[in-house]
């Protein structure tokens, strides 16, 4: 899971990756799963994806609180249990982005939010997970419990916001 959030990271982001042994390793033993896609699960990534991402994003925002609230516990071991649910969540919801960006066409760098484009807040996104996984490793739980409610879900509620209104503009059309 880590893995793939990594590798979207290194491939959509070189500018925010410093080459280190430690990313290279990484990066060496990542296999690549970026299969394409075809031509009936494009129909249907561009037909339902839209949806399959906010449902996946409003899943795990609930999920992300529960486990902020476990690291402020510090119940280190079942934060990390359930945070490990959330990333699995948050790969899902990658995932389907990923998906629905190929099936529709769509230019990230064009659609509007609070933060500039969807482009930025999917780098943001990478940015923000690339940091918790780093605050992971070194234990410092309070700054992922910070992460998760200061940046992650402020993230997450920006996808939302943008892919909702990119849902409502396409139903318009039709």
């Amino acid at each position: 899971m880590k893995e793939i959030l990594i590798e979207q990271e290194l491939d959509q982001n070189p500018t925010l990756n410093p080459p280190t042994s430690e990313w290279n390793s990484l990066n060496e033993s990542i296999t690549p799963t970026d299969a394409p896609l075809a031509r009936t699960e494009l129909s249907i990534w561009a037909e339902s994806g839209l949806d399959i991402a906010l449902t996946c994003v409003e899943r795990v925002k609930g999920s992300l609180i529960r486990s902020a609230e476990l690291f402020r516990e510090e119940d280190s071991v079942r934060a990390n249990r359930f945070f490990l649910q959330c990333v699995e969540g948050l790969q899902r919801f990658m995932e389907a982005i990923r998906n629905t960006k190929t099936a529709m066409q769509l230019d990230f760098a064009k659609i509007p939010t609070d933060m500039g484009s969807l482009s930025d807040t999917e780098k943001s996104l990478l940015f923000i997970l690339r940091g918790m996984f780093q605050n992971q490793e070194r234990k410092e739980y309070e700054e992922i419990a910070d992460k998760i409610e200061y940046e992650l879900l402020t993230n997450l509620s920006m996808w939302t916001t943008a892919l909702g209104a990119l849902r409502n503009s396409l139903v318009g059309r039709n």
